[in-house]
């Protein structure tokens, strides 16, 4: 809209009421008259829990372990094979069971790499048991055995494969792990014959941003059902790599997913809340959100935690600041909306 009109409301929202200009307005436009009934809606106090459900939880992310047998440039969680960081099995099952009272819709099993934790069996039959719906394994594949798929299979799990480049030379790099190439391609494969769901996730950077769609028909090719890519964000080891590309190639990359089918029924939007429990125990509100410790699952409930959540960051966050680090729209209005509440709460 434009013209005078902003003005008013301009003016009704600074009051938290509509003007009696914008409601003679609103007759005339539908959106005007949304407005204006919103306006006029009792208002509702915003709590840390409204911040991280949204509209509905979603997807429970959930870091099993900080060890990773790769060692990539722009990893978000700073994973390696050195890191011994890790979730107990007991506290997995039971974040796990909470999930699923809490309604989440999905569960990724993440890390590290999720493939070297093992009761990752269990935990992947825990979530089916429970109900929850869509269980995915988010893996660079270089530890998926025959043997460990045949564990893992009977649960339906559906798996997400990290890859960069069709040059083995590239992805090499990337990940910092000689033959992972060859091995990840390995793993797509064997999950493909197994018919279960697969899909695969491209970080673009300067190294790989020249032939990603070319990448993509090539992942498709083999039997991928779908892939995304995206540029790189500035948390944990992908600040350097982020700060780098700036104004580059992999910088003008946009993310763009191609999902199988839906999420939701038709005219039923899917919930948009996610939260994170790192392999650390800490739960924030979503894998790029690190800073943002709402608890630990150790000391509590996923729910006690949201409720009693104190929000770490001290200030409003910076609009580029969050488009940095955060990959999603509705994670970039919970890190606004949590700095808010904790500029409030001083």
């Amino acid at each position: 809209m434009r013209g005078p009109i902003c003005r008013h409301i301009d003016e009704s929202l600074a009051a938290g009421t509509a003007t009696p200009e914008l409601k003679r307005l609103a007759a005339a436009h539908a959106a005007l008259a949304e407005l204006v009934a919103w306006l006029e809606s009792p208002a509702v106090p915003l709590t840390r829990p409204d911040v991280v459900r949204l509209d509905g939880f979603d997807t429970l992310f959930l870091e099993l372990l900080g060890q990773c047998n790769e060692r990539c440039v722009h990893c978000y969680a700073e994973s390696s094979p050195a890191v011994t960081d890790a979730l107990e099995r007991d506290v997995v099952l039971s974040v796990i069971d909470q999930a699923a009272e809490a309604g989440f819709r999905r569960i990724q099993f993440t890390g590290g790499d999720p493939l070297l934790c093992d009761f990752l069996p269990d935990a992947v039959a825990r979530a089916s048991a429970v109900g929850i719906k869509h269980r995915e394994i988010y893996t660079n594949g270089l530890a998926l055995s025959e043997s460990l798929l045949a564990a893992l299979a009977p649960s339906r799990p559906s798996f997400a494969f990290s890859f960069y480049s069709m040059d083995p030379e590239v992805h090499d790099r990337i990940t910092r792990t000689p033959g992972s190439h060859r091995r990840t391609l390995a793993a797509i494969d064997r999950v493909v014959a197994r018919g279960l769901t697969c899909r695969a996730a491209i970080v673009v950077m300067e190294d790989n941003a020249d032939r990603v769609e070319e990448l993509v028909e090539f992942l498709r090719a083999r039997g991928v059902g779908s892939v995304s890519w995206s540029r790189t964000f500035a948390v944990g080891r992908g600040t350097d790599v982020a700060t780098a590309g700036t104004g580059s190639a992999a910088e003008s990359v946009s993310v763009r997913t191609a999902e199988a089918g839906g999420h939701s029924a038709p005219g039923k939007r899917a919930g948009m809340g996610k939260l994170c429990v790192t392999y650390t125990g800490d739960l924030v509100p979503c894998i790029f959100q690190r800073q943002s410790v709402l608890g630990n699952v150790r000391n509590g409930t996923l729910v006690e935690i949201l409720e009693r959540a104190v929000a770490a960051r001290r200030a409003l966050p910076i609009a580029d600041d969050s488009r940095k680090r955060l990959q999603c729209a509705s994670c970039r209005l919970t890190d606004m909306a949590l700095g808010w509440l904790a500029t409030e709460a001083r």
